[in-house]
């Protein structure tokens, strides 16, 4: 039932905004904004509006590898 109603919430405007908070983060190679996108995408999760796997998967490989690069 949990996943139900956290799907309901689900703001599908959320998904292309978390999108382009990585890949701005990613194109300045700042860790300090990547932190705070990796926040905000966090909250957004946590919230039930966007589901990170789903962030996860729409991500190229390569960027994958340079977000995660940032956040260490």
């Amino acid at each position: 039932m949990r996943i139900e109603s956290v799907r309901s919430t689900l703001d599908p405007a959320s998904h292309p905004e978390c999108l382009e908070f990585i890949r701005v983060a990613i194109a300045e190679a700042d860790r300090p904004t990547a932190h705070q996108v990796a926040a905000i995408l966090k909250d957004c999760c946590e919230r039930g509006y966007t589901d990170r796997a789903a962030i996860w998967q729409s991500l190229t490989p390569d960027e994958q590898i340079a977000f995660t690069a940032l956040l260490r």
